[in-house]
């Protein structure tokens, strides 16, 4: 099911309960694609912005501005809850 298709028959599938997960799977998609919102072509990458923050969160801890992380502790795998990941369907 495409973006075009799903606005065309919104109303037929929220009237339908059986397409529910269907429609939730559609919705996820479409957010991981970036497809719900416009997209600028002149934002720069993830990365980049990434990269960015970091150095002016270094720039901010040497300066005294904020304070410096401290490290996590690691996590000890017998501490871990024995569950599933759960999943929308």
């Amino acid at each position: 099911m495409n973006p075009e298709l799903l606005l065309t028959h919104f109303e037929t599938l929220i009237d339908r309960p059986e397409k529910v997960t269907e429609l939730r799977k559609l919705i996820l998609q479409l957010a991981v694609m970036g497809k719900l919102v416009p997209q600028d072509a002149n934002d720069e990458p993830a990365s980049e912005l990434l990269k960015r923050i970091a150095t002016e969160k270094a720039a901010l801890m040497n300066a005294g501005k904020i304070k410096r992380e401290k490290p996590l502790t690691p996590i000890d795998p017998a501490e871990l809850p024995n569950c599933r990941t759960v999943l929308l369907p």
